[in-house]
């Protein structure tokens, strides 16, 4: 009997033990594991914080490296874009003034972009500086992969455009199709086309407004195409690759890249073949046939060829008197 009390005291300091070395969540001043905000939050939380800037620089690129140094941003450039319109960011240009009190960065980025009739978009990781004509079809060609199974529509398709900086509303009109279980895997793939496919999976269409892409019902797709075909959508196949490569060195993370000396005027295009003239060449006249001498035309006259008057030549023996007066 005495045995049983030593069972139990051993027992005991067997669990004490166990619970020494046993990690209690929860416990006071115990650090959980942080989740990593993603690119995209990280840019767009960059953008809206609120900057002073009083800077002066000789070129674009002193300037753009002045505003990503003081505000941590991720900043590339498209080149092929800049080569294209003649922009050299290493030329001195004068002074090249960026004053900002009290603003939003992205504000302030915006505006001093705008004298270039340059803009930003969000490209993957970094801010991508493009021209206007640019800045949509890059945007919208950004490669994804895509794995869903039996996600709601809503879900899958406001994660996928929150990755790539995409602005994305549903119609209300939708609610219905907006929680349809989608199942859908992409490698590779333009965003746009993406997009677009999920939407069809639940029977409604992706169009695009601008730089917004909205989800509604056909009809309505129809119509906004209709009336903004040719005010907003890009001339370009937005999923057609660009010809050589897209940016010289790629897209990259931090830092700017800027391309060397550019010829003013930008690189020479070879101007497109005009429309063709679709309208057949007149048809030759044959030539008649050649009538035989001696035959008599309709019209009474005869078809031998008649030798031209002969002009009696001036007799130089002949006395003033006789000589043709107009003979001189």
């Amino acid at each position: 009997m005495r045995s049983i009390p030593s069972r139990y005291f051993l027992f005991g300091l067997l669990i004490g033990w166990a619970l020494s070395h046993t990690t209690v969540f929860g416990q006071p001043g115990e650090k959980t594991p942080e989740k990593k905000a993603p690119p995209v939050d990280k840019l767009r939380a960059g953008l809206n914080k609120v900057i002073t800037l009083d800077f002066t620089g000789q070129s674009l690129n002193e300037v753009l490296n002045h505003f990503r140094d003081k505000t941590g941003l991720s900043i590339s450039v498209d080149q092929v874009a800049f080569m294209n319109t003649g922009i050299n960011s290493d030329a001195p240009a004068g002074q090249l003034e960026l004053k900002a009190k009290n603003e939003r960065a992205g504000t302030v980025l915006r505006k001093f972009l705008a004298g270039y009739r340059l803009t930003y978009v969000i490209f993957e990781d970094s801010l991508l500086i493009t021209t206007e004509e640019m800045a949509l079809p890059r945007q919208y060609r950004q490669r994804v992969s895509v794995d869903v199974e039996d996600v709601p529509l809503k879900t899958a398709i406001l994660n996928l455009a929150r990755k790539r900086g995409i602005s994305l509303v549903i119609d209300p009109v939708i609610k219905k199709q907006a929680d349809t279980p989608v199942t859908l895997q992409l490698d590779n793939t333009a965003i746009e086309t993406a997009l677009r496919l999920l939407a069809e999976l639940a029977d409604v269409k992706a169009v695009r407004m601008g730089n917004v892409m909205f989800i509604t019902t056909a009809a309505k797709a129809k119509s906004i195409r209709e009336e903004e075909a040719h005010t907003f959508d890009s001339p370009l196949n937005p999923n057609m690759p660009i010809q050589g490569p897209t940016v010289i060195g790629g897209f990259g993370g931090g830092g700017i890249a800027f391309p060397g000396r550019v010829v003013p005027g930008g690189i020479p295009q070879i101007a497109p073949e005009g429309p063709r003239n679709n309208v057949a060449p007149p048809k030759a006249i044959p030539d008649a046939p050649p009538r035989p001498k001696g035959v008599v035309n309709p019209d009474g006259t005869s078809s031998s060829p008649v030798p031209p008057a002969v002009q009696p030549r001036p007799n130089p023996q002949a006395s003033p008197a006789q000589r043709d007066p107009n003979d001189r």
